[in-house]
């Protein structure tokens, strides 16, 4: 072992359970969403990944935390994946990967502006729900160009 560095054996089962027990809170509110219908249903299970993923920043250890938990569910990462959708695939992995996209951008916006997880409903509803959300994260920044650029016309 290197001098400075931590052992990853002593560090990784301590992350796992502390990943496992925040995660309980988002596993619970995706059964909660899968025994009721209805529009706005996906709201609670959002509020959860949300605060999940503020208090995972709110520690400075998002990224890692994600990590081990891509690793421990056997999640395929790709470069540049939010631990936002590392969440949503470990809680909600059968949902439709285009609804995932626009929840993690329209997440990603509210934690861009500061939202508190108490205050997240109210600003989703401000901002024209989800789809609303993600379309205004997509106005501050874009993830990637259109071929042609956006004077296709």
């Amino acid at each position: 072992m290197s001098r400075g560095k931590i052992s990853p054996t002593r560090t990784a089962p301590q992350a796992s359970n502390h990943v496992t027990a925040t995660i309980q809170l988002v596993k619970e509110a995706a059964a909660a969403l899968n025994r009721r219908a209805g529009r706005f249903g996906i709201y609670g299970y959002l509020e959860a990944v949300y605060s999940v993923y503020v208090g995972w920043k709110g520690r400075k250890n998002a990224r890692r935390l994600a990590r081990a938990l891509a690793n421990e569910l056997d999640i395929a990462r790709r470069k540049g994946m939010s631990p936002i959708r590392i969440i949503i695939e470990a809680t909600l992995p059968r949902a439709h990967f285009k609804q995932k996209s626009r929840w993690v951008r329209a997440l990603e916006y509210a934690y861009a502006e500061n939202v508190s997880p108490s205050k997240f409903r109210k600003f989703v509803r401000a901002c024209n729900g989800l789809a609303g959300c993600a379309r205004l994260a997509v106005e501050v920044s874009r993830k990637r160009r259109r071929p042609g650029g956006d004077w296709n016309d």
